[in-house]
C-alpha cells in the first residue's frame, strides 16, 4: 500500500510540473508576440508651429484656430520645416482662408483639411518625407 501511494504522489506531482511548464511556456510565447508587435520606429519625429494659426472662415463671421503637428522621417526634414517656416505658415494661412463652413464641418471636413495641408507642405518641400498631419486644436467660432 505505501508503494501505491508514493506511486500515485508521484504522479501527481509530475502531472502538476508538466502543467505549470506548459503554462510557463504559454505565457512567455503570448509575451514575446506582444512585444514584437509594439515597434516603435526611432527616426520618427513629431513638429510643432510655435503658434496656432488664426484665419476668418470663407463666407463666414466665423474663426477657425488650428494648432498643426507634422510627423516627419527623421529629425533633418525638422531642420528644413524651421528653415522653411514662414513660407509653409504662408502657404497653410492661404489654405485655410480659402475654406468654408461647410467645408470644415464634420470628421469629414477635418481629415480632408489635414490631408489638404499634408499635400501643401509635401509639394512646398518637394519631399515625402512628411508622413501625416495632426490637430492639436481645431476650433471654429
Amino acid at each position: 500500500m505505501k508503494k501505491n501511494n508514493i506511486l500515485l504522489i508521484i504522479v501527481v506531482v509530475l502531472l502538476i510540473v508538466v502543467i505549470a511548464l506548459g503554462v510557463a511556456l504559454i505565457t512567455a510565447q503570448s509575451n514575446s508576440e506582444n512585444d514584437e508587435s509594439i515597434k516603435v520606429n526611432k527616426n520618427i519625429t513629431m513638429y510643432s508651429f510655435d503658434q496656432s494659426f488664426v484665419s476668418n472662415v470663407k463666407d463666414s463671421n466665423k474663426i477657425l484656430k488650428v494648432t498643426v503637428q507634422l510627423e516627419l522621417a527623421n529629425s533633418k526634414v525638422q531642420e528644413i520645416i524651421s528653415a522653411r517656416n514662414p513660407e509653409l505658415r504662408h502657404e497653410i494661412n492661404l489654405l485655410l482662408r480659402s475654406k468654408t463652413e461647410e467645408d470644415l464641418k464634420g470628421a469629414e471636413g477635418q481629415s480632408n483639411l489635414q490631408k489638404e495641408i499634408l499635400s501643401v507642405v509635401r509639394k512646398l518641400l518637394n519631399s515625402d518625407k512628411i508622413l501625416n498631419v495632426y490637430f492639436d486644436e481645431f476650433i471654429m467660432q
